[in-house]
């Protein structure tokens, strides 16, 4: 039997257009947490946004647990081939390890631009590289969603990480890192000041294996920028990012 999806978990589709636009959600999160982001663009620009529900998210942390890298990216993958389908042109981006997801596919399609929040790629704990063998030992470790600072604001998120799928995600930032010389399009970071999920290892390697990354700081937002103080920023940096690359595409 088919797990059940939360009634806002499901896969999000906004807007119609020429140009089409992939947004992934984080880890152990829902596609709840880019809706605002997602309405926004499809809004302002006229354009069609698709935010796909990773497999194994939105349903039980047991359900994430038998999940691997390779179907949350194929669910990205998905999505960018059916907007291909009748766009002149697709961007993509993702909120924390969703940007992962956004850079891989941008590694293996030819994307017109990549956004990135508070993207995942790295981090400077040392066990998360030893997730695969301590997923034996310990299979559940403390959650990990709704870092806001916005009052009353909450994530959409499981309320315990599986280990099983921290190891998944560790090897996943491995294939992102190792082919991040592929990526040939334009891309925009936005990375909060404060941030008590994704630290500084991530942006710091981002910014120094792409040069021509545009970084946008978030003051007054933590991690999940999306639905925090700054929503709107990157609503509108990613809104002029989307326009002046998709007018070069018809230009090229």
């Amino acid at each position: 039997m088919e797990p059940k999806i939360w009634d806002d978990a499901h896969t999000v589709s906004l807007g119609a257009g020429p140009v089409g636009v992939v947004l992934s959600h984080g880890f152990t999160g829902t596609t709840s947490s880019v809706v605002p982001w997602a309405r926004g663009i499809a809004d302002a620009l006229g354009v069609r946004v698709l935010a796909p529900r990773l497999p194994g998210h939105g349903t039980s942390p047991e359900d994430m647990a038998r999940s691997s890298w390779r179907q949350w990216f194929s669910a990205v993958e998905e999505a960018h081939d059916l907007l291909q389908e009748t766009c002149t042109s697709v961007f993509v981006g993702g909120l924390s390890m969703g940007g992962a997801l956004a850079l891989r596919l941008a590694e293996t399609r030819d994307v017109a631009g990549v956004l990135l929040v508070n993207p995942a790629v790295a981090s400077r704990n040392p066990l998360i590289p030893l997730a695969g063998g301590l997923r034996h030992v310990v299979r559940w470790q403390p959650a990990i969603a709704s870092d806001i600072k916005a009052p009353g604001a909450e994530e959409l998120a499981y309320d315990r990480v599986s280990v099983a799928a921290v190891a998944q995600m560790s090897g996943l930032w491995r294939a992102v890192v190792r082919e991040l010389g592929r990526v040939s399009a334009p891309v925009m970071l936005f990375r909060s000041t404060e941030d008590h999920v994704v630290d500084d290892s991530s942006h710091l390697l981002l910014q120094r294996r792409l040069p021509a990354l545009q970084l946008v700081p978030l003051p007054n937002s933590y991690h999940v920028a999306t639905l925090d103080n700054d929503a709107d920023v990157v609503v509108r940096e990613s809104v002029a990012f989307i326009r002046r690359h998709a007018e070069e595409s018809r230009v090229a």
